[in-house]
């Protein structure tokens, strides 16, 4: 079986990339850095470096192609056209040469995000009945992303996966939540809860090949998360567990994080680099709940949690202290 994945070096692709050949897949890898590469070199991978919008050769990539799992996007950018383009028309453009080049395409997984419905509206999660809300840019590029597949839902056959918020080793957001963790200090966002659903990398990239096999999950649209919900305060609790710090918390005003957002937004314009929290960050991180249910997952795919948050964080500690990633 061959199977195509676009950002295969990257956090998440990169070790969807490892599973898929160790179960026996051949396996093309498209990505336009080679930010994992290293990790997947001595895997009897295909790794094709390029724009996957431009100068890249996709008739013998995709001529026998059984599975392509389509992750290739844009979390951050210094302008919003950016989201539009690596998440919206990126994904058109690989479905219209999937329809024309795939001849026997068994599943057209997209990975979307949360992001791309919203976030709930109360104490009760999102679930794939929900309508559509999103609160950023980069929420809207992933919702009109995932309308582009579901145009051709009767012409290619298609799984849509919605993650909640991934951690694990290679992630290098929850690397700077446990920096400053380790520094002693917590910074909280507002004065009420914030609620968030977090899923370990590797229970996300299973469920991922799980969704992409099973008769069950073709043409349907699945949240994968963890059973539990935390507020930040709870996930700060345990970081602060596993690496045996105390820490002084301290809540911020929502207007004071939106004035630093805009200025490292600014900042970044200035510069010509995108930064990690700009206002479309903290548009999201000023939400109550970011939350979801996984029923769905489980009953139609038996998608099970393996990692209990304290040991997933544990375990992506200790990956981040091997590989020197904190001081």
């Amino acid at each position: 079986m061959k199977a195509v994945v676009t950002g295969g070096t990257g956090f998440i692709g990169s070790y969807l990339v490892e599973q898929l050949v160790q179960n026996k897949y051949q396996v093309c890898c498209i990505a336009k850095d080679e930010m994992n590469a290293a990790d997947l070199k001595t895997l009897e991978v295909e790794i094709i470096q390029g724009d996957i919008n431009n100068g890249i050769s996709w008739k013998p990539i995709l001529k026998n192609t059984d599975y392509i799992f389509h992750l290739a996007g844009v979390t951050r950018a210094i302008r919003s056209s950016d989201y539009f383009e690596g998440n919206f028309i990126t994904t058109r453009r690989i479905l219209q040469r999937s329809l024309k080049l795939c001849q026997n395409l068994n599943r057209f997984i997209y990975v979307s995000s949360l992001a791309a419905v919203g976030p709930a509206h109360s104490e009760i999660p999102l679930t794939e009945e929900t309508v559509y809300h999103p609160v950023s840019t980069y929420g809207k590029s992933k919702m009109l992303a995932e309308l582009e597949v579901l145009k051709r839902k009767d012409k290619l056959p298609f799984t849509i996966l919605r993650p909640s918020a991934v951690y694990g080793p290679r992630d290098r957001d929850m690397l700077k939540y446990i920096a400053l963790i380790q520094k002693r200090i917590q910074p909280l966002i507002g004065f009420r809860k914030k609620w968030l659903n977090l899923i370990h990398r590797d229970d996300l990239v299973n469920g991922i090949i799980q969704a992409a096999v099973s008769p069950q999950g073709e043409n349907e649209i699945f949240f994968l998360g963890s059973e539990k919900n935390y507020t930040t305060e709870q996930i700060g609790d345990i970081i602060a567990r596993v690496i045996q710090k105390s820490r002084i918390k301290f809540p911020l005003p929502e207007w004071l994080v939106y004035l630093v957002g805009g200025m490292a937004e600014l900042a970044g314009k200035m510069s010509g680099k995108d930064v990690f929290f700009n206002r479309q960050k903290v548009s999201e991180a000023v939400q109550t709940y970011w939350t979801c249910s996984i029923e769905k997952a489980k009953n139609l795919l038996d998608f099970k949690e393996s990692y209990a948050l304290q040991d997933g964080l544990r375990q992506t500690y200790e990956w981040y202290m091997t590989q020197d990633w904190l001081s």
